[in-house]
């Protein structure tokens, strides 16, 4: 199956590209998804947003599945689909 990965803001910056298409096995997870973009992404991009994602230490992004925040580290085993889009966001603030 295929699934689009797309960065905003200045993680585009970080991970060096826009966004990028994924293949993963039939009932890949969220979390096979984060361990395939260790391989393809620059190590700031791992060490900075991937590593803090996927052990719940403060991450410095937000990661969102089709427009849904997945909570916790239990989401990260949910089944992902064909046509999924999984989306790095800059954390945002307001007033």
């Amino acid at each position: 199956m295929e699934v689009a990965v797309r960065f905003s803001g200045p993680l585009r910056v970080l991970a060096g590209r826009q966004d990028l298409t994924l293949s993963l096995a039939d009932g890949g997870t969220l979390r096979d998804l984060l361990h395939t973009l260790h391989d393809v992404l620059p190590p700031p991009f791992v060490e900075q947003i991937l590593t803090p994602l996927q052990t719940s230490a403060g991450p410095l992004a937000l990661m969102l599945v089709n427009r849904a925040h997945p909570r916790g580290s239990t989401d990260l085993d949910r089944p992902l689909a064909e046509g999924d889009v999984v989306v790095f966001v800059p954390p945002m603030a307001g007033g």
